[in-house]
């Protein structure tokens, strides 16, 4: 229904805000991630996500279109709802829920409030093949993905250095990764867990 709304922020609480738009208070449910970064009497452009339930009728809000699509990845896991979709983006940005997922991290995922380990592996099951690789590359390269081993090693070492780990680490866990016959996303995979 809505697909962004422009406004100044009037109220800022924990769990949500209000944006004035045209004299129309509009109360807003984010992630306190971003809820952390906004200042009051700003005046913000936050994507929203309207949900419509039995027994409330609700406005989501995010400072971006990542934030907006990995609540809506999450919400389409069985058994994870808008309001434990925003837990887990009001724990971990979009970049390390990214990372928990491909990389099997359980744990990660379950810091959330209301996540426990069993929605967390449901999480990894189902998202898994959804997580784009190049989102994590950095946008800066310029190189085309093809077969070969060393382009595929240094598109890998160049998305764990995009995750946070050093050259290093990455260069150390691609070692023990054989490349025959596995994806670029499965090489990264795979070097993910012996990091």
């Amino acid at each position: 229904m809505f697909s962004y709304i422009i406004g100044e922020l009037k109220i800022i609480k924990e769990e949500f805000i209000v944006i004035e738009n045209n004299n129309i208070g509009y109360k807003i449910y984010m992630p306190q991630n971003s809820i952390s970064k906004l200042i009051k009497n700003e005046v913000y452009k936050i994507f929203t996500e309207f949900i419509v339930r039995e027994d409330a009728v609700l406005l989501y809000g995010f400072l971006d279109d990542d934030e907006l699509e990995m609540f809506l990845s999450l919400k389409q896991v069985s058994g994870i709802g808008p309001k434990a979709a925003l837990s887990i983006l009001s724990t971990l940005t979009v970049q390390e829920i990214k990372l928990a997922i491909i990389g099997n991290e359980v744990k990660e995922l379950s810091r959330a409030p209301g996540v426990g380990t069993k929605t967390a592996s449901r999480i990894i099951l189902e998202l898994t093949d959804k997580i784009d690789i190049d989102s994590i590359v950095s946008p800066d390269n310029d190189f085309e993905v093809d077969n070969t081993k060393n382009e595929d090693y240094d598109i890998a070492v160049d998305a764990l250095m995009n995750l946070g780990y050093t050259r290093q680490d990455a260069v150390n866990a691609l070692k023990e990764v054989d490349f025959s016959n596995l994806s670029l996303s499965e090489i990264i995979k795979q070097a993910l867990k012996r990091i």
